[in-house]
């Protein structure tokens, strides 16, 4: 299924100097939970996670009145949208989805260096509260970090 998705990228908004601290702990958790919920509930890994297939997709508000719509209304907030699904697949392996979170860590830190402090304490525990099998596949992501680390040493 195809949609429209108003809004902007987790890239745009995590560089933004428009968005406080908070808001990007937030959008940080969102997308832990997002994550956890595309690998438990659908039994999918993306393949591909970067700040730049994840969008912040705003809240909007349509008000019908006598039967004429007004203009949108932005609200406050809103939710955490997956895009690019061309690397997806279908697996339960606790090393795929560890994989996948490798690569957004990887890709988070390359390109929000400023917030890598974050990635952990924010997404990845929202990651971990999301669901049940989180504990085995972050022990299978400490496995796959130290597995990269050996392979950039050895070159």
């Amino acid at each position: 299924m195809m949609e429209w998705i108003d809004g902007r990228s987790i890239k745009d908004v995590l560089r933004s100097d428009h968005v406080d601290m908070e808001t990007k702990r937030m959008v940080l958790r969102d997308i832990g939970a997002t994550i956890g919920k595309l690998h438990c509930v659908a039994g999918v890994v993306h393949g591909d996670l970067t700040t730049s297939n994840l969008l912040f997709k705003t809240r909007s508000k349509k008000e019908e009145i006598r039967g004429e719509e007004e203009e949108e209304e932005e609200e406050e907030g809103g939710e955490v949208v997956l895009i690019d699904f061309g690397l997806a697949q279908y697996t339960v392996q606790d090393e795929d989805r560890a994989v996948d979170l490798y690569v957004l860590e990887r890709a988070f830190g390359s390109t929000h260096p400023e917030l890598e402090g974050l990635f952990d304490e924010q997404v990845l525990a929202s990651y971990s509260s999301s669901f049940k099998g989180a504990k085995i596949v972050l022990k299978r992501l400490e496995d796959v970090r130290l597995r990269g680390r050996k392979k950039s040493m050895i070159g």
